[in-house]
């Protein structure tokens, strides 16, 4: 309890919550100590700072901890109920041993409210009127009475699904398994718990083992095809991943039936599963996957919204032209800040009225910033409503800034809604769709035959092609374990996918011939991925004669002032190979720290490279990995030189922000695409409305 580990904290120590992750629903542990088990360990101790490094967060708040794990509960409910009922059945016995000599079965299931087929039934009613919590706690009733009552968990793992509620869902789904274990349902519910709490590969499978059962399970056969990214060992783990996807692929395209309407619906709730979001992560050229994938998207709406399907009639453009922006990131998310945010704040409100439609459920200041700068603004996550709302507006031009983060947004965006629909660099990869017409792209980061990576017409609006305001600098005292004053800090702070194994010798060869230098990554919200990371940058490590624990740290997730802290206290940022940063690159610069960065194939790969060329601070890019690693160790070894660029970056970051040109490119496009005329843009922008 929180009460004995204060005295542990009164003592120096912190908290590690290491073990129960690992065997919380192992019914091998006794209960009490799947409950009971943490770690305490003091901050001057080597195994401090090998648990932080290796992105286990310590704890100095312990009231997490006073929880009762389900098992020890629900034996303590079981045996309350059984009390209670003997003191009933003690004061009452003449009364029902009258009643049920004389009462049918539905009297006698009155008598006793508490009775297994009551509480079921009581569970029924309130889902029919979607009181979603009381029919848990009535399905968790009944399980005190029979905790292996096959019904009662699997539909309390349904409900505890649809209320997000994934890691009790999990516990249940596995214990329904554990007494029927050849029902799918079960399997599915369990594999989908299991991603959700960051068990990606239990969840693996369980989704085979789902489909393998019922092949016709479509929602998990997407979970199962999508469910196949994570952290690489090697390049041979990647290309057999990416293998793996293309004909898990073909089967779902090929295996997917829309002859009736429960197909129909079931496949379209099907693509809601999970998006390929990392199959570019992999590297490579991922267009004709997209397309395929895409493809099959627009074939599925196109079946369940027949009157979508076909191109939109553009009508004459009268007055200001109608945008729609749709996604799912109208809150504090890089969505917002790039590029969103510059386009509701400075499109001419002359020429365009701006409607936003918001498919995610997280509202703060920026969503009601976005309010507030919207004609309108519709907020849901219901398909069908989203569909009609759009539809109804008469956009002449949809744009949709990020498409396959979310399912909300991809699936409307398979449909044709509007007579020009776009797509932007929020996900820096083709979409793939048919219904798309326009990708809406920066010149400085496309390489020069960009046009053959989408199967949209790219357009090239100008620089970064983003409006961006400065990000303020955020003052921190946050103490980072582990970084003493006299290291050297080389910041990798993007997501571990975007590290691709044949780049892991790039670290220890730097650190090789930097001395005292540190490695700082940030840990992934899904502890498996981190510890596959750990475990081959160690190995790269060692393949250097080098012990990764003396050079690699590994944080845990942070929030902005957490960012803003190891920002302020890194003296290089090492830009990922083949996924460049771009949002990070940005919330560097107020710290006005080299950023070193080596320009790949794809768009993808040269954020970090246009930002540079724009600020005219060319000296650390690079044009090959052993170029990259040599600027890296010319930093890491001089000091003057870093200075010199730090101060470079200070000078000319102005260059990056407020940028109109891309905003009045912007504009152009939007006007000759919507069948406006260029020449009306002209003379509002310099006659004014009443020119």
């Amino acid at each position: 309890s929180s009460f004995w580990a204060q005295k542990f904290f009164d003592r120096g120590y912190e908290l590690f919550d290491v073990f129960r992750p690992t065997f919380w629903d192992d019914d091998r542990v006794e209960p009490c100590y799947r409950q009971n088990t943490f770690l305490y360990v003091k901050r001057s101790h080597p195994l401090y700072e090998a648990l932080v490094t290796r992105g286990y967060p310590s704890h100095c708040d312990a009231k997490f901890i006073d929880c009762v794990h389900p098992v020890i509960y629900g034996g303590l409910l079981k045996e309350f109920n059984r009390l209670l009922q003997t003191v009933e059945t003690g004061a009452q016995e003449s009364l029902t041993e009258c009643q049920c000599a004389s009462a049918g079965s539905s009297d006698a299931l009155t008598a006793n409210p508490e009775s297994l087929e009551r509480l079921i039934e009581c569970a029924t009613i309130q889902l029919s009127s979607n009181q979603l919590a009381e029919a848990a706690d009535s399905y968790r009733k009944a399980l005190t009475l029979e905790p292996d009552h096959p019904e009662c968990l699997l539909r309390l793992s349904y409900v505890l699904m649809q209320m997000k509620c994934y890691e009790e869902c999990f516990n249940h789904a596995c214990h329904f398994l554990r007494v029927a274990d050849d029902v799918s349902f079960g399997y599915f519910l369990a594999g989908s718990a299991a991603r959700e709490i960051g068990r990606w590969q239990e969840s693996r499978s369980y989704l085979l083992k789902a489909v393998e059962l019922d092949p016709n399970h479509l929602f998990a056969r997407v979970l199962c095809c999508m469910s196949v990214f994570t952290v690489c060992m090697d390049e041979a783990e990647a290309h057999s991943i990416i293998h793996t996807y293309a004909a898990e692929l073909d089967l779902l395209v090929s295996g997917t039936s829309l002859e009736t309407v429960e197909q129909i619906n079931n496949a379209v709730d099907g693509i809601g599963a999970l998006t390929p979001f990392f199959l570019p992560y992999l590297g490579g050229d991922v267009k004709e996957l997209q397309v395929k994938y895409g493809s099959w998207i627009c074939s599925v709406m196109a079946a369940k919204y027949t009157q979508f399907a076909g191109p939109r009639v553009q009508k004459p453009t009268t007055g200001k032209l109608k945008i729609g922006i749709v996604s799912n990131y109208f809150y504090n998310h890089s969505n917002w800040k790039i590029p969103i945010k510059g386009w509701l704040e400075k499109l001419d409100r002359q020429l365009f009225s701006i409607h936003c439609i918001h498919t995610g459920e997280i509202s703060d200041a920026a969503t009601e910033s976005a309010r507030a700068l919207s004609e309108t603004f519709l907020q849901s996550n219901n398909l069908d409503l989203l569909v009609s709302g759009i539809h109804e507006q008469n956009f002449d031009v949809l744009i949709y800034p990020g498409i396959g983060m979310d399912t909300i947004t991809l699936r409307l965006a398979a449909l044709r809604l509007a007579p020009v629909q776009c797509t932007s660099w929020g996900h820096p990869v083709t979409s793939g769709m048919p219904t798309i017409d326009y990708y809406l792209s920066s010149d400085l980061m496309e390489p020069s035959d960009g046009e053959m990576h989408y199967s949209e017409k790219l357009i090239r609006l100008p620089n970064l092609s983003v409006w961006y305001e400065p990000a303020e600098q955020m003052r921190s005292e946050l103490a980072i374990s582990g970084l003493a004053t006299d290291v050297i800090v080389f910041l990798c702070c993007q997501n571990l996918l975007k590290y691709l194994p044949q780049h892991d010798s790039v670290f220890p060869v730097i650190a090789g011939q930097v001395k005292n230098s540190r490695f700082v990554f940030i840990a992934s919200y899904v502890p498996e991925l981190t510890e596959k990371f750990i475990q081959r940058i160690s190995l790269a490590f060692q393949d250097q004669g080098l012990n990764a624990a003396d050079y690699v740290l590994m944080l845990p997730q942070l929030d902005e002032t957490g960012f803003s802290a190891i920002n302020a206290r890194a003296d290089i940022f090492l830009d990922s190979l083949g996924w460049s940063g771009c949002n990070t690159v940005f919330e560097s610069l107020p710290f006005n720290k080299p950023i070193v960065t080596l320009p790949g194939t794809f768009m993808r790969s040269r954020h970090a490279y246009a930002i540079l060329k724009l600020m005219g601070v060319e000296d650390s890019i690079a044009a090959t990995v052993e170029e990259y690693i040599s600027i890296a160790v010319q930093l890491g070894n001089n000091k003057q030189l870093l200075t010199e660029i730090s101060s470079q970056i200070h000078l000319n970051k102005h260059k990056l922000y407020r940028d109109g040109s891309c905003i009045a490119s912007l504009e152009k496009f939007l006007m000759t695409v919507s069948g406006g005329s260029p020449s009306v843009l002209l003379d509002k922008r310099f006659l004014g409305s009443g020119g």
